[in-house]
């Protein structure tokens, strides 16, 4: 595990706002493995928040506890370095609204 990795993604997808009145949180898996804590933040929350806005996830799909994954096409270069795996959940958590998740943690 990365730490480092970790606090840097809490970091820079902290200041990303909510695109979508359905997504209710969002949960970033870091990529532990190649991710690298010195992508281009700024690149890294554009990338994000187009990657989401683009989304239309079917609303019985986000309300299910896995909700619902999406894959990050090779066109998101930065988001790609540092994230393994991202879901979408219909319901909202407390704190933000991208959630930074270790691998298996599943809330």
């Amino acid at each position: 595990m990365n730490p480092e990795l970790e606090i840097f993604l809490q970091d820079v997808f902290t200041e990303v706002q909510s695109n979508s009145s359905a997504i209710g949180r969002v949960v970033v898996e870091p990529d532990y493995e190649s991710g690298s804590a010195s992508a281009d933040p700024e690149e890294l929350r554009r990338e994000l928040a187009r990657l989401i806005s683009r989304q239309h996830p079917d609303m019985t799909a986000l309300a299910t506890h896995p909700g619902v994954e999406v894959q990050i096409p090779g066109e998101y270069p930065e988001l790609a370095k540092c994230v393994r795996r991202l879901f979408l959940h219909g319901d909202k958590a407390e704190g933000p609204w991208i959630e930074v998740a270790p691998p298996g943690y599943w809330i």
